[in-house]
C-alpha cells in the first residue's frame, strides 16, 4: 500500500549525494501522484535511528560509509526499526551488494541511473515490493562461496513456489502433498539455512535465498 507522501530517509556520508538525492525529490514531488519526502538525509545509520519512531516510509541506503560499518549490519538495523531498504550505490562492490541483499534489503538502485527510476524504486519498495534488477543477479553471479544449505529435492521444489509467492495452499495442490507438510518444509528450510550462517526468518529472505542458490532467477521466463 503506497502513501500519500511516502517519508524517506537517505544515509549517505557524501554531502551532495544527499543533497541531489533531496532536491530531485522535492522537483520529482510537484509532478507525482505519490510524492516523495526526505525528512532526514544524515551519514550514518545511528544518526538516522536517533528520531522518534516511525519516521520513514523507506531509508535509501549507501553501501560504502565512512564510519566503516558493514553494510548488512546497517540493513538489519534499519530494517530493525521497522523501514524497508532500497540500497543506493555505485554498485562496484559485489560482495557488499550481495551482504545487503542478503540482510533483507527490497532492491538496489545505482547512483548513475536516472534519478527517477531511482525515485521509482523507492515507491516499489514502499508499495512493499522487492526490485528484481541486474545489479542483484550480477551480485550473486560474482560470489558463489557461501555454504550450500543442502535442501532435498522437495525442499527445493517447496522454495521455488514459496519464493515466487505461491501461497501454502497452492504449493500443498501443486506438490500433492498437505498444507501441514509444506509448512513443515518451510521450517526445514529456514533451519538449514540458518545452519549455514545463512539466515532466512523472513519471507523476503527466503527469496533472496532462493536466487543466490540459483533456485529461481530474475531473467524473464
Amino acid at each position: 500500500m503506497l502513501y500519500p507522501v511516502i517519508r524517506v530517509g537517505i544515509v549517505d556520508d557524501n554531502e551532495v549525494v544527499r543533497i541531489g538525492f533531496s532536491a530531485g525529490a522535492a522537483l520529482d514531488a510537484k509532478f507525482s501522484e505519490h510524492p516523495l519526502k526526505v525528512v532526514a538525509a544524515v551519514d550514518t545509520v545511528g544518526r538516522l535511528l536517533q528520531g522518534p519512531p516511525g519516521m520513514f516510509d523507506v531509508v535509501v541506503l549507501d553501501l560504502s560509509l565512512s564510519d566503516g560499518s558493514a553494510p548488512g549490519d546497517n540493513v538489519r538495523a534499519v530494517l530493525s526499526a521497522g523501514y524497508p531498504v532500497l540500497v543506493f550505490s555505485l554498485g562496484d562492490n559485489p560482495d557488499a551488494i550481495r551482504e545487503a541483499l542478503s540482510a533483507g534489503a527490497s532492491g538496489i538502485s545505482r547512483k548513475a541511473e536516472d534519478i527517477r527510476d531511482t525515485l521509482e524504486m523507492v515507491r516499489l519498495v514502499a508499495a512493499g515490493q522487492t526490485i528484481d534488477n541486474q545489479e542483484l543477479a550480477a551480485a550473486i553471479s560474482a560470489d558463489r562461496s557461501f555454504i550450500a544449505a543442502e535442501l532435498s529435492e522437495r525442499e527445493l521444489e517447496t522454495l521455488k513456489f514459496y519464493a515466487t509467492g505461491f501461497t501454502r495452499g497452492q504449493i500443498a495442490t501443486r506438490m500433492n502433498i498437505s498444507a501441514n507438510t509444506v509448512g513443515t518444509n518451510i521450517k526445514r528450510i529456514r533451519e538449514k539455512y540458518a545452519v549455514a550462517g545463512r539466515y532466512a526468518p523472513t519471507k523476503l529472505e527466503l527469496y533472496h535465498r532462493a536466487l543466490e542458490d540459483g533456485v529461481i532467477t530474475t531473467e524473464p521466463a
